[in-house]
């Protein structure tokens, strides 16, 4: 196998977020104490957008599907450089931790074959035999793989399509994770219905968006946020360099 590690942890990480980047339902009417009383629908999400996008800290959860992929995902991350997480697809796995700038992550044994197999002349069973388990540290110069644990990336991310929160209506108050939340939908002109929930006590921050009925749907619930998040580096004893993983999966 020939692949460099490099090239090993961008595909490996591709591979599970190919989806791209919960239970509350039903109306009801707002609730006489409403931060968003005679507010727009708009102008909630508006608020709901800044309110997430300036949170020193959030963790998220959910899932992500497309080109009939889903992904689970389950991340702590903070403006400071700290975040712990998980990526699953199917049976693939891998752990992340970032603690400052350096990024380890850990895979399974699926997830370093199904990483391989994108890769021509890999070796997918040696591949899984050589990495998995092991944690690597990620090269810095891995752009994408860094962006994955980037508050701020992964928030201009989320916002990327502005029209997801235009022409917005309201259709009512629910609870999520025991907190009041403006319910907020759209539709648009491909079929794709978008619901945001937004906290309608303290700072309006978004605690669950959705997207339904098109290619790419997504159910993801926002929480703990300005909360402290702890992510330590695997010990050194337990952390392999990645280009001897991969001479000897040569």
């Amino acid at each position: 196998m020939s692949v460099a590690p490099r090239t090993m942890t961008v595909v490996a990480l591709c591979t599970l977020t190919a989806a791209g980047l919960a239970a509350c339902s039903g109306g009801g009417g707002s609730s006489s104490s409403d931060a968003f009383k005679g507010m727009s629908a708009d102008r909630i999400a508006e608020k709901g957008v800044a309110a997430t996008k300036s949170a020193d800290s959030l963790r998220v959860r959910g899932r992500m599907s497309g080109q009939g992929k889903a992904t689970d995902l389950d991340f702590a991350v903070d403006g400071s450089g700290a975040c712990t997480g998980r990526l699953t697809a199917k049976d693939a796995r891998a752990d992340i931790v970032q603690a400052g700038k350096a990024i380890y992550l850990k895979g399974n044994a699926a997830y370093w074959k199904s990483a391989a197999k994108a890769q021509p002349g890999a070796d997918a069973g040696k591949t899984a035999r050589a990495f998995q388990g092991h944690w690597v540290k990620v090269p810095a110069q891995d752009s994408s793989v860094q962006s994955i644990c980037n508050k701020q990336a992964f928030m201009a991310g989320m916002d990327q399509d502005k029209s997801e929160r235009k022409n917005m209506t309201r259709r009512g108050t629910v609870k999520v994770g025991g907190q009041d939340a403006a319910v907020l939908r759209n539709k648009t002109g491909n079929g794709e219905t978008n619901t945001l929930y937004v906290a309608t006590h303290g700072k309006p921050y978004i605690l669950k968006a959705v997207q339904s009925g098109g290619s790419t749907p997504s159910s993801v619930v926002f929480s703990d946020y300005d909360k402290q998040v702890k992510a330590t580096p695997p010990p050194a004893g337990e952390v392999v360099d990645p280009k001897k993983l991969t001479a000897s999966a040569s």
